[in-house]
């Protein structure tokens, strides 16, 4: 993939439109250096954050939704007269609302809190390859992947707390492997800012993350999605992922349908220059 220097910054480049898709002439990609940590680690969990809000407009589409809410107003338009009580009954109907809304947001509430826990992990720093897109003098995208050794990679749920045993011992970054030496990856990390979704982007970044694990002879990339994100689905099933596992999320998310898949590939057939030298 080719990259260009940074325009200056007394004329920032427009937004890019989905018929020119990336890399443009403005898009650099290179090596996340420790500078870009603040912005990095911000425009990742507000894609996790990004999953609340898909979990509540999921549950407001739930028919449980309105088997609670329903009712309740049903019995307040039941009790007052509506000509004769209107200030009431607006006041309770609006109260009930709010009320069954808060308790949609306690319950994706986990969902915001995975995002305030990435803003303190320093997964970027300890990933074997990292890579931020820059557009203009904006970081619109990040990815990352790291190497690890899995107890059984045919298991239920690779990804498993307990089936991933340890980051795999030195980084991975030569094409000479010996094929007897089972490598699994991780994709760590992969988001782009909001504006600048569905232009293809996102495709980019992933696209550069499986160059490298071809070049390094890896077995396997994995990534863990949300049910909910149906563009980040979209775009793994045309890079040739599949799912391998489905594990519902915990307590009432995941009686709601909502679950982390997990998808892979096996990327040693797939060919193209190591990214991994790419300069600023």
């Amino acid at each position: 993939m080719s990259t260009t220097s940074t325009p200056a910054a007394s004329s920032p480049p427009p937004s890019p439109s989905p018929a020119s898709a990336t890399p443009s002439k403005h898009l650099l990609i290179r090596r996340y250096v420790p500078t870009d940590h603040t912005s990095a680690v911000k425009l990742v969990a507000e894609g996790y954050a990004q999953r609340r809000s898909l979990a509540n407009i999921r549950i407001f589409r739930h028919p449980y939704f309105y088997t609670v809410l329903l009712p309740l107003l049903a019995v307040v338009f039941a009790q007052y007269n509506i000509k004769e009580n209107l200030g009431t009954v607006i006041l309770l109907t609006s109260g009930i609302i709010m009320a069954v809304m808060s308790l949609v947001g306690r319950i994706t509430d986990p969902l915001l809190d995975v995002a305030r826990d990435i803003t303190r992990g320093d997964f970027l720093e300890n990933a074997d390859y990292a890579f931020v897109a820059i557009y203009g003098e904006e970081l619109i995208g990040v990815c990352s992947m790291q190497y690890v050794e899995l107890a059984d990679h045919s298991a239920k749920d690779p990804l498993n707390v307990a089936n991933v045993v340890s980051p795999s011992t030195g980084k991975r970054k030569s094409k000479t492997v010996s094929r007897d030496e089972k490598q699994h990856a991780i994709l760590s990390s992969w988001a782009v800012l909001r504006r600048y979704r569905n232009v293809g982007m996102g495709s980019d970044l992933l696209g550069y993350i499986l160059q490298v694990a071809s070049q390094d002879k890896a077995d396997s990339l994995l990534v863990q999605c949300s049910s909910l994100e149906s563009r980040a689905r979209k775009t793994l099933k045309s890079r040739g992922f599949s799912i391998v596992s489905e594990t519902p999320l915990p307590g009432n998310l995941g009686r709601l349908g909502i679950k982390t898949e997990t998808w892979s590939i096996n990327p040693i057939e797939l060919v193209g220059e190591h990214p991994d030298q790419a300069k600023s």
